[in-house]
């Protein structure tokens, strides 16, 4: 793989001291060598397959951190590499904050400059990547995207988890989704993806009158998944810089270039959440299964009332935490709340939630009743694509073949009715068939129950791994270090034969400067004495204490 760089030199010697360096790097290949900014802001655009621009300080005229930024913000797929003669704290942080992807030395030696161009040019080809499966320069005439809000009625009652796995499910089924995190003080996607970027929604507001294509595509995150992803801002002051007018403004923008905007408003109102409820298409309050819960959102759902925000039928709510063990069932709920309440509640499976979050990987949630809920609510809200229609047979073509009304089988007057007596020497042979085929299939029974049993082992012994692995990452953040203890606490989650010494193995691996807790735990055979062929495993991160 090799990659392709433009170099911007105000001299010979530092171009030629640059291109002797490049000879000897296998992996990169200078494609431009400019002397002046003016020529390189010209080539950026013109290079289809440019990964990485590396511009001297010195260049001119143009001061060389606004050509950065003008590079950064015009081309966002590029990864841009500032040449200093000497690298000091103020001129990597202006650097940094004009969109640069890193500083070199001038005199830095070729394994340092290997280095720097091979990160820089694998972050641009993952961005351009991300950037040409986002579909972001969609044309905005015509298009009008559907804007659900999700509004806590307490703080803690699942707003952001709902609302990043039904945006995954909607991106899955083909749609084009956009999630924006305006709970502005307190959002904290980035620790839901394990993501880090430096833009935010504050960026986009001192240009909300005119938002163009790259300006969203240098701000919004481009998940793995085909998710795009509008953060708040990290420091949470700067959320009073969004005001009802940007948020207007910016949610516009997006509805014209995504087939749904899927905002988490938090539990708490202000200008900016005010203005998406009243945009929105869908406005959805989650509510728990307790009083306090419920009164909060009657006394939400009555000041967007008052405040003439959005009339209260034209508020959805949804439950959360449902189990038939509470006190509060949905039914009640619906009547004490009044309005519309989705048919489908999410069920109260909080230690299924717990890896995906610590981990900061959503599809870790494997738990099959909350993925199903999800499923649902997707579907009520109008998140899926709908297939069109079959254009073959009409839709009563089953009814009029003998079908009963709902599809399940022939019409009650298409059955034959048997005559009564005694059996037919047909039927009596037709009995002794069966019985011979039956005795012919009896072994595959038995190997599919065994398959069945199989499969089901395979499934406990990733139940185990995954709890043990929790287990273990806590009482790591306790005894850091001590590994019979995290391996003793992590094995109080196993049963025998699945804690056995040459089955159960527990390691603490680093990655990405984080510690993690790894459980790999082989699943047994179902026949006596094979060994079995699958370990599974699982990793769960560890989160110091204090």
């Amino acid at each position: 793989m090799t990659y392709q760089v433009l170099i911007g030199a105000p001299t010979a010697a530092l171009e030629n001291a640059l291109t002797a360096r490049f000879e000897e790097l296998g992996d990169a290949e200078v494609v431009s060598v400019h002397r002046t900014s003016r020529e390189v802001s010209d080539t950026v655009g013109k290079l289809s397959g440019l990964d990485v621009v590396l511009i001297h300080e010195d260049l001119g005229p143009l001061p060389v951190l606004d050509l950065v930024r003008d590079i950064s913000r015009n081309h966002p797929q590029l990864a841009v590499i500032l040449i200093v003669n000497e690298v000091e704290p103020d001129t990597f942080t202006n650097a940094m904050e004009a969109g640069a992807r890193g500083l070199l030395q001038a005199d830095a030696t070729i394994e340092q400059l290997s280095a720097r161009v091979t990160t820089a040019a694998e972050w641009s080809r993952t961005l351009r990547r991300h950037l040409e499966a986002a579909s972001l320069d969609v044309p905005v005439a015509g298009r009008r995207g559907s804007i659900i809000t999700f509004t806590g009625a307490k703080g803690g009652v699942g707003t952001t988890t709902t609302a990043l796995h039904l945006a995954r499910i909607a991106a899955r089924a083909g749609r084009v989704v956009c999630l924006v995190d305006l709970d502005l003080q307190t959002g904290d996607i980035p620790g839901y993806f394990d993501l880090k970027h430096r833009r935010s929604i504050v960026d986009l507001v001192d240009a909300a009158d005119d938002i163009s294509a790259a300006m969203l595509s240098d701000t919004l995150y481009v998940h793995p998944d085909g998710l795009h992803i509008l953060l708040a801002p990290v420091e949470g002051e700067r959320g009073e810089d969004v005001t009802a007018r940007a948020s207007r403004q910016i949610l516009g923008a997006l509805r014209s270039r995504f087939d749904l905007v899927i905002v988490d408003c938090g539990s708490a109102m202000n200008e900016a959440t005010a203005m998406a409820v009243e945009l929105s298409d869908t406005a959805v309050v989650l509510v728990n299964p307790d009083l306090p819960a419920l009164r909060g959102a009657q006394r939400l759902i009555a000041m967007w009332s008052r405040l003439q925000i959005r009339a209260p039928e034209n508020v959805t709510t949804l439950l959360m935490r449902h189990s038939r063990r509470n006190e509060i069932q949905p039914d009640f709920a619906r009547k004490l709340l009044g309005g519309t309440m989705l048919r489908t509640p999410v069920p109260a499976a909080y230690r299924a939630l717990e890896e995906a979050s610590n981990t900061g990987a959503p599809d870790r949630l494997t738990d099959e009743a909350l993925l199903r809920a999800f499923g649902r609510l997707a579907g009520e809200l109008g998140m899926l694509t709908v297939p069109a229609p079959d254009d073959g047979a009409p839709a009563d073509a089953a009814l009029a073949a003998g079908a009963d009304q709902h599809g399940t089988g022939p019409h009650p007057a298409t059955v034959a009715t048997p005559a009564r007596g005694r059996p037919s020497r047909h039927a009596r042979g037709e009995s002794g068939s069966l019985v011979v085929e039956f005795a012919a299939v009896v072994p595959f029974l038995g190997l599919a129950l065994l398959l069945v049993w199989q499969v089901l082992l395979v499934g406990i012994t990733g139940m185990y791994a995954g709890h043990a692995a929790n287990e273990g990452a806590r009482q790591a953040a306790i005894t850091p270090g001590d590994l019979a203890a995290i391996r003793e606490e992590a094995t109080k989650r196993v049963r025998a034969p699945w804690d056995a010494a040459d089955t159960f193995d527990l390691a603490v691996v680093e990655r990405g400067g984080r510690s993690f807790v790894r459980v790999t735990i082989a699943t047994p055979a179902v026949i006596p004495g094979v060994d079995s062929p699958w370990g599974i495993t699982s990793e769960a991160l560890i989160i110091p204490e204090g």
